[in-house]
């Protein structure tokens, strides 16, 4: 792809975008919730219904570290580049289909079928396998350009399976059985198995909404631990593949993982954190256990609010919007994003992570956000004339626009 065509079709997209009163945006990526249909079911045996979906984030950064340090300089790229479909059938079923373009070659994210009812939902297909928060809010609503560090250095990635999801008032719990993503399928009996589940509570307690969640995988590797795994993660953007921190190569047959997660939204104001562990089961030696969690804060300096429903943060839709008699949504974001991969013998080395990050949404189809990161590591794996401990500082810029 050429780098200025994609910044002038960026371009004329925002001033599309700028121009056009909150359009609706395409549904959130995650499927967990049965009280959140994505897509929306037809509600009639004889109504069929298709509609296309698409994304593009573009991001524009800078890192600096220490004199010496690999992986610095100026970056900018397509984040994601995504187009689908979600088709509505009759007796409550539906589907979507959706590729991400900037992978080569071209990968499905999502490739499902659904079932939804009142309270059940059952679901077929290459999905999200009952991620944490902050991996199951659509990639359309975080507060930071990335997710928290432990998201990408667990493996929180879409698995092909069958789940199901049962919402009862403020509690719900879902779970599955699943395998590799439909790219990594061959021999059914070397692929790798997981069991993944989650559940959690949000009550309404006055004005505040509250979110309380546990998860808990099981997956046996089988194949895909033969080959030597390599726990790490990137400086808080996904257009560099730079890796300060990581572990060695580790040949590892199981995984467990446990997870909890806390969140509430008052008014202008939201928090939320979280915190999982890893365990590496490795047959002949002691199994490491690595921890990454993070606690984050946000205020809006509009009269705007981040919607929490259905187990995940929904989309921002500006009370007043440009052109319907407004700026949009101004928000403010902080976050504390921490992850070890010290474990024992295993080194892989520790994160602090400061993030601040502004975010502006003007229609409910776009965004642009701001963010500063401050990463502070220590036993890394890239080393700076033999120093292992070090201080990184990012700056980054993306544009957003959805249908």
């Amino acid at each position: 792809m050429n780098p200025r065509r994609l910044v002038t079709a960026f371009a004329t997209l925002t001033g599309f975008g700028l121009s056009t009163p909150a359009v609706a945006q395409s549904a959130d990526d995650a499927q967990p919730s049965a009280d959140v249909r994505a897509p929306k079911a037809a509600e009639s045996a004889s109504e069929w219904q298709i509609r296309p979906r698409w994304r593009l984030q573009y991001d524009v950064a800078r890192i600096d570290g220490p004199d010496g340090l690999a992986g610095v300089g100026n970056f900018q790229d397509i984040r994601r580049a995504r187009v689908g479909v979600d088709l509505a059938m009759p007796y409550g079923f539906s589907a979507r289909v959706e590729t991400e373009f900037t992978a080569d070659p071209i990968e499905l994210t999502d490739a499902y079928l659904q079932w939804s009812g009142r309270r059940v939902k059952v679901i077929l297909g290459q999905q999200k396998a009952q991620f944490p928060l902050d991996q199951e809010s659509s990639d359309l609503n975080t507060s930071f350009l990335e997710r928290a560090a432990f998201v990408s250095a667990f493996g929180y990635t879409r698995r092909t399976g069958i789940s199901g999801h049962y919402v009862a008032g403020d509690w719900a719990i879902s779970g599955g059985v699943y395998t590799d993503p439909l790219v990594r399928l061959d021999d059914v009996e070397m692929n790798s198995k997981s069991v993944d589940m989650r559940t959690y509570w949000s009550p309404q307690l006055a004005d505040t909404k509250l979110h309380f969640g546990a998860a808990y995988h099981w997956r046996d590797t089988n194949d895909f631990g033969l080959a030597a795994m390599r726990y790490g993660s990137r400086p808080a953007l996904r257009i560099t593949d730079t890796r300060y921190i990581g572990t060695p190569d580790l040949a590892v047959e199981k995984e467990q993982r446990f997870g909890l997660e806390a969140a509430a939204v008052r008014g202008r104001f939201h928090l939320a954190s979280e915190a999982h562990w890893l365990k590496a089961q490795r047959e002949g030696h002691k199994d490491p256990i690595f921890f990454g969690a993070y606690a984050e804060v946000g205020l809006f300096l509009t009269k705007d609010s981040r919607p929490l429903n259905g187990g995940m943060f929904g989309a921002i839709k500006p009370r007043k919007p440009i052109g319907g008699g407004g700026l949009g949504a101004v928000q403010l974001n902080l976050r504390y994003d921490y992850l070890t991969l010290n474990s024992g013998a295993t080194i892989g080395g520790t994160q602090n992570g400061y993030l601040a990050s502004i975010i502006w949404t003007p229609a409910e189809n776009f965004r642009l956000m701001g963010q500063y990161t401050k990463l502070k590591y220590t036993d890394a794996a890239i080393k700076v004339d033999g120093n292992r401990a070090y201080t990184v500082n990012v700056i980054g810029v993306r544009g957003q626009i959805s249908f």
